[in-house]
């Protein structure tokens, strides 16, 4: 028998006729993007996977500062300060009690030093380009943590420091390796530093917390901020870009603490104030990036009705603390 053979009429559309579906579908991720894209959870998760913090292994409970006194003079009282944060693992930095004392209760601000620095450095024949940035803030009566984080110290090679030149970098590697890194590690061990003292230093007014930084302390001030919700105001010189920067020819992120671009941890501290400092002149950080990082950065302010605790101050000179510019923000921002 033979079969007819029947053409099949099957079912098709024209391009054409289902392109509003598509358009719809589009606009419908668009939004729900937009509206992902203005939270803050999003950029939370990004930082909190990207550097594995807080880091493992740390004590629960810090242990008490252990204070030594290191000198004196006319503007303040300076301690050697130690906090055990984990097994065999402590945090080292100065902790310096001003002389004049508007109150028993004291604003507490963290000055954290930069690349090749360490916290007495910024204290040497005048701080060098950290000009004020501690003393100035024993200065306007403030107490002083000023913590140490794992750097190749400039001023110790010529002096045959066992410490490598690719330190960072190095510990970094290692650290990502184990689920964490070294900006998770250091700023996890200034969290718990900060416990300690708010718990055992009755003398800080724990509403009145601020960090300063310049240059790669002022990356940790922008992390640290994001974090930690104490800190009521921070003040980052010369250390914001306007996007994450490129990894350099290993592949490798050579130790720097970049994993969220600044305008996006400038989000994550919002609405508490924040200033960003920079000059003009600093080769290490374009002025012209710098504006469009700050730009971005009051976006996420506004975003939260609270464009006037963002400001971008602009210098005429390099890579350098301003101290003027930053107590005159923690003035206002400090106060009772």
């Amino acid at each position: 028998m033979i079969l007819a053979l029947v053409a099949q009429q099957l079912y098709e559309d024209e391009p054409t006729a289902t392109m509003p579906l598509r358009e719809r579908n589009w606009k419908q991720l668009e939004s729900y993007t937009a509206k992902l894209a203005g939270q803050k959870e999003g950029w939370r998760r990004t930082y909190l996977a990207s550097t594995g913090y807080p880091a493992p292994g740390l004590h629960a409970t810090p242990g008490k500062p252990r204070m030594e006194k290191a000198g004196e003079d006319e503007l303040a009282i300076y301690y050697r300060c130690w906090i055990e944060v984990g097994p065999e693992l402590e945090t080292y930095g100065l902790y310096i009690v001003p002389k004049k004392k508007a109150s028993a209760r004291l604003p507490l601000v963290i000055a954290k030093h930069g690349g090749g620095g360490y916290p007495e450095m910024a204290l040497f024949r005048n701080g060098s380009n950290y000009h004020d940035m501690i003393r100035g803030a024993a200065r306007e009566g403030y107490l002083v943590y000023a913590p140490l984080t794992v750097m190749y110290p400039f001023r110790d090679r010529d002096k045959g420091s066992p410490i490598p030149v690719e330190v960072r970098a190095e510990l970094d590697d290692k650290l990502r390796a184990a689920g964490t890194s070294l900006m998770g590690l250091e700023v996890s061990k200034m969290v718990k530093a900060l416990d300690s003292l708010l718990k055992h230093q009755k003398e800080i007014d724990p509403q009145r917390i601020a960090m300063i930084g310049l240059s790669y302390g002022g990356y940790y001030t922008l992390y640290m901020a994001a974090v930690d919700p104490r800190i009521r105001a921070a003040v980052a010189s010369c250390s914001f870009l306007s996007d994450v920067q490129p990894r350099g020819k290993s592949g490798k992120i050579e130790g720097r603490p970049l994993d969220l671009a600044p305008p996006e941890l400038a989000g994550l501290i919002a609405p508490r104030p924040l200033q960003v400092q920079s000059g003009v002149s600093d080769k290490g950080f374009p002025i012209a990036d710098v504006r469009v990082g700050a730009e971005r950065a009051r976006s996420h302010y506004a975003r939260e009705h609270a464009d006037g605790a963002f400001e971008f101050r602009e210098f005429e000179g390099g890579h350098e603390f301003k101290g003027e510019l930053a107590w005159e923000f923690l003035r206002r921002h400090l106060a009772k």
